[in-house]
C-alpha cells in the first residue's frame, strides 16, 4: 500500500480513483464492507482503491481536552487498512481549517480537485463538512456537480445492533469483549511493555506481567480470559492466560494497571512488548478482606479462563 501523509501531499494522478472516506477507528465489519466494495469497484474499472482518512481523529483535534480514546493507534489502523488490500491511503491533517470547510468545499477541494474521485464509497450515516452538516444526500448532489458517483453502504448489524466504532467502544468499556469481537471481526487487542510490579503474584505462585494503562480504550476493571502474543522477534508463540484490569482494591488501591498471568510460562518478561488478545470477560473486580479468599478466587479465575480458551479457536496472529 502506498501511504501519503499530510494534506499538502494529496494530489491527483491515480487511474480511476475509487475512494472510501472515514476515520476507520477499529476497522470493524462495517468499515470492512466499505473497503471491500472500494476494492471491488476499483478492480472492475481497472482503477485504484483509495482510503481518505484523517489524523488526528476529528474529536481529538476539535476537543483535545476530552476523555475520548481510540481503539487503535494510528500505526495499527494503517496496517489494518493495508491488510484489507487497499492500494493507496491518503491521510489528511485534521485541524481547525479543515473543520471549517463547508460540505461543498470539502467535496470540491478534496474529492474533486485533490484526488479526482470517480467513485466515493461511504456508509449511509456518513457526515462531513463544518459541524458535520453534510450527509449522504448532499454528497450525492455534489458528486453530480463535480463528476463522481457516490455509493452508500448499508450498515452491518450484529446481534440486533448496528456495528459502529462508538458501539464497540461502549461494549469494550462495559467489558463485553465477546460481542465487541463479533463486531470487529477479530478479538480486541492492546499492546504494552512489561514493567516491574509489586511481586505479590510471584510470591503467591501466580507470577504476572504488568502492563501500564494504555492510551487506547481499555475494558472495564475485572478479570478476562486472554491470549498473549510476543512482539519484536520473541519466539514464544501465543500463550493462554488470565488478565486482571484494575487498581487492586484488596491492597489499599494501586495505580491502574493490567496484570497478565500466563499458564505454564516462567520466562523473564521485563521490558518485553506484549499484545493482549481479549477473548472473554470472567468477572468484575472486587475487594477481598482475606488473602486466602483472594487466592482461592484466583484459582477459580484461572480455571474459568482455561475452560473459556479451550472452547475458543486460536486466531491467526495479527499482522499488525
Amino acid at each position: 500500500m502506498k501511504l501519503i501523509i499530510g494534506t499538502a501531499n494529496i494530489r491527483p494522478g491515480n487511474d480511476y480513483p475509487v475512494v472510501a472516506i472515514g476515520n476507520f477507528d477499529g476497522l470493524h465489519l462495517g468499515h470492512q464492507a466499505i473497503l471491500d466494495q472500494t476494492i471491488k469497484r476499483a478492480k472492475e474499472n481497472k482503477g485504484t482503491s483509495i482510503v481518505l482518512t484523517f489524523e488526528p481523529h476529528p474529536v481529538k483535534a476539535i476537543r483535545p481536552d476530552s476523555s475520548f480514546k481510540l481503539m487503535n493507534p494510528f500505526q495499527i489502523k494503517m496496517r489494518l487498512i493495508e491488510n484489507a488490500g487497499i492500494d493507496v491511503s491518503y491521510v489528511a491533517t485534521f485541524n481547525k481549517a479543515l473543520a471549517e470547510h463547508s460540505p461543498e468545499d470539502f467535496a470540491k477541494a478534496f474529492l474533486h480537485e485533490k484526488i479526482g474521485c470517480r467513485e466515493v464509497i461511504v456508509g449511509e450515516d456518513f457526515r462531513f463538512g463544518k459541524d458535520r452538516s453534510g450527509g449522504v444526500e448532499d454528497l450525492i448532489r455534489y458528486g453530480k456537480m463535480f463528476g463522481f458517483e457516490v455509493i452508500p453502504q448499508k450498515p452491518v448489524v450484529v446481534s440486533g445492533e448496528t456495528v459502529s466504532s462508538s458501539t464497540i467502544r461502549r461494549l469494550i468499556y462495559e467489558g463485553n469483549v465477546s460481542l465487541a469481537r463479533q463486531m470487529l471481526g477479530r478479538s480486541y487487542v492492546l499492546e504494552g511493555k512489561v514493567m516491574p510490579g509489586d511481586g505479590l503474584g510471584k510470591k503467591n505462585n501466580t507470577p504476572t506481567a504488568n502492563i501500564p494503562f494504555p492510551n487506547e480504550v481499555t475494558p472495564q476493571d475485572g478479570i478476562y480470559a486472554v491470549r498473549v502474543e510476543f512482539l519484536k522477534g520473541q519466539n514464544y508463540g501465543t500463550k493462554d492466560g488470565v488478565a486482571y484490569i484494575g487498581s487492586k482494591p484488596s491492597f489499599e488501591n494501586k495505580p491502574p494497571r493490567i496484570e497478565i498471568h500466563l499458564f505454564d510460562f516462567n520466562e523473564d518478561l521485563y521490558e518485553k512488548r506484549l499484545r493482549i488478545v481479549f477473548v472473554d470477560f470472567i468477572r468484575a473486580d472486587k475487594k477481598f478482606e482475606k488473602m486466602d479468599d483472594l487466592l482461592r478466587q484466583i484459582d477459580l479465575d484461572i480455571e474459568a479462563s482455561k475452560s473459556i480458551l479451550a472452547k475458543h479457536a486460536l486466531e491467526p496472529r495479527f499482522n499488525l
